[in-house]
C-alpha cells in the first residue's frame, strides 16, 4: 500500500512540474502567437519558419481556399509562395496584414481587414493574372502596392469591389474593375459576377415535366407530371468554363484542355462540384448551388413542350433542330466546343442540349405522380441526376426530358451549370 502511495505522489509531482513548464512557455511566447488556418478540401500546407515578424509558407500548395488569420498583437508580414487557387487574406481588428504575392500565384485573392497586397515585379510574371476582391465592410481598406496602368497603390474600399489585372511582362494592366453598390440585383434580367459568369433570371412558373409517350427516343423514367416552381432563380447562361473553374480551384481537370479556357470544364465528379461551390460561396458574391432536375428542365424548355427548346425531334440519329442548338455525336467531331457557339433558347441559355452532361443537385429516382411544388428529389440515393447530353450523345440523350443518373464520384464527359439564388 505504501509503495502505491509513493508512486502516486511522484506522479503528481511530475504532473505539476509539467503543467508549470507549459504555463511558463505559453506566457513567454504569448506576444508572438500566430495561427495559420487552412480551410480546404484538398492539398496541404507546410509552414517553414515562425518568428516574431514573419511567417514563410512554402512548398507547393494546391487548395480550394487558404485562409490566413492573424491572432498577433502586432503587425505581421506574410510571404505566400507557390499558391494556386483562391487565397483569402484576413486581418483582425487593427492588425495590418501585409502579403507579398508570389509570382506563382495566379488566381483569385480575397481580402478583408486593413490589408496591403504587394505585387511582384511584372517583368517576372508574364501572363500572370490576379482578381483581387474585397469581401468585408468599407471601414477597412485593401491597398495594392505596385503600379497598375501607371497608377501607384490602388485601393479597394467597398465590399465586393474587385479589380482584375494582368502582366504583359513589362507592366501591370487593368482588364476589369467593379465598384460595388448597395442596389439589389433582384429585378435585373442578367447579372455577371467578378469571374465573368453571367446569369439569366428565370421566372417562377408551372410546366409539365417529362415526355409524352409518343416522343422519339423517350425513356421509361420520363412519366409526365405537373411541376410548379414558386420562386424565380438565376441560372448560368453557359456551362461553367475551364477558365472559371481554374480561377477558383487553381487546376484544370478537363480532358480537352486544348479546347481552351472558354470550353466547358469536364471530367469532374458531383462531389467536386460541391467543393467548387463551397469555395465560390466563400468569395461573398452571392450564393450558388446546382439546379434541381426540375429547375434544369424548366429552364431548358424555356416554355417549349417539345423535345428541344426550338421544336420536336424528327429522327434519332441526326436532327435538324438539335444541329442548331447543340453539339452531339454527329456534329461534335468527338470533342467539346467553346460555350455559346450554338443558338440560345428563348431564355438566353446556351448549350442546354449537348456539349457536356450537367450535374444536378438531386438524387436520382423515378418521377412522382400528380402535381408537385418545388421538387428536390429523394432525400438519399446512390446516384445523382445528369441532364442535357454531351458531345458523345445520340440525339435522344440531348432532349430536355432525358433523365439519367450516375454515381456522385464518377468522372467523365460531365460538367456543370450554376444556379445563383436571388438576393
Amino acid at each position: 500500500m505504501r509503495k502505491h502511495l509513493f508512486h502516486f505522489k511522484v506522479n503528481i509531482n511530475y504532473l505539476i512540474t509539467f503543467l508549470y513548464l507549459i504555463v511558463l512557455l505559453i506566457f513567454k511566447l504569448q506576444p508572438v502567437i500566430f495561427q495559420l488556418s487552412c480551410k480546404a478540401s484538398m492539398g496541404s500546407m507546410t509552414v517553414k519558419e515562425v518568428n516574431s515578424n514573419q511567417i514563410n509558407s512554402s512548398d507547393y500548395i494546391s487548395l480550394s481556399r487558404t485562409t490566413l488569420i492573424s491572432l498577433a498583437n502586432q503587425d505581421r508580414i506574410i510571404t505566400i509562395n507557390d499558391v494556386t487557387g483562391t487565397l483569402m487574406v484576413t486581418g483582425f481588428s487593427s492588425i495590418l496584414t501585409s502579403t507579398t504575392l508570389n509570382s506563382n500565384h495566379n488566381g483569385v485573392v480575397l481580402v478583408s481587414g486593413n490589408t496591403t497586397l504587394t505585387l511582384p515585379n511584372p517583368t517576372t510574371v508574364l501572363g500572370i493574372k490576379y482578381t483581387i476582391k474585397k469581401i468585408d465592410s468599407s471601414i477597412n481598406i485593401a491597398t495594392i502596392s505596385g503600379v497598375i496602368d501607371g497608377v501607384s497603390n490602388s485601393q479597394l474600399t467597398q465590399e465586393n469591389s474587385y479589380i482584375t489585372i494582368i502582366s504583359d511582362g513589362s507592366a501591370w494592366y487593368k482588364i476589369a474593375e467593379y465598384v460595388a453598390t448597395a442596389t439589389t440585383s433582384e429585378n435585373q434580367t442578367y447579372i455577371t459576377n467578378s469571374l465573368g459568369m453571367t446569369f439569366r433570371l428565370i421566372p417562377a412558373g408551372t410546366f409539365v415535366m417529362g415526355s409524352p409517350e409518343d416522343e422519339l427516343g423517350r425513356g421509361g423514367n420520363e412519366t409526365q407530371y405537373t411541376v410548379t416552381l414558386s420562386e424565380s432563380f438565376y441560372l448560368q447562361t453557359t456551362e461553367l468554363t475551364q477558365g472559371q473553374w481554374e480561377a477558383v480551384m487553381g487546376n484544370n481537370p478537363s480532358s480537352f484542355t486544348d479546347c481552351g479556357r472558354n470550353c466547358p470544364v469536364e471530367y469532374i465528379s458531383w462531389e467536386e462540384t460541391q467543393t467548387y461551390i463551397e469555395a465560390l460561396n466563400a468569395m461573398g458574391e452571392g450564393t450558388y448551388t446546382l439546379p434541381t432536375a426540375a429547375q434544369w428542365e424548366y429552364a431548358s424548355r424555356a416554355g417549349s413542350n417539345k423535345a428541344f427548346a426550338n421544336g420536336g425531334i424528327s429522327y434519332t440519329t441526326t436532327d435538324a433542330n438539335l444541329d442548331v442548338m447543340g453539339w452531339y455525336s454527329i456534329n461534335s467531331s468527338l470533342s467539346t466546343h467553346a460555350v455559346a457557339q450554338k443558338v440560345a433558347n428563348l431564355w438566353g441559355l446556351f448549350d442546354m442540349h449537348g456539349n457536356v452532361w450537367e450535374w444536378c443537385q438531386d438524387w436520382y429516382d423515378f418521377y412522382p405522380t400528380g402535381s408537385v411544388t418545388d421538387p428536390v428529389g429523394p432525400s438519399s440515393g446512390s446516384q445523382r441526376v445528369l441532364r442535357g447530353g454531351s458531345w458523345t450523345s445520340p440525339v435522344s440523350d440531348c432532349r430536355s426530358a432525358r433523365h439519367h443518373g450516375t454515381s456522385p464520384d464518377f468522372r467523365g464527359n460531365i460538367g456543370m451549370r450554376l444556379l445563383r439564388i436571388l438576393d
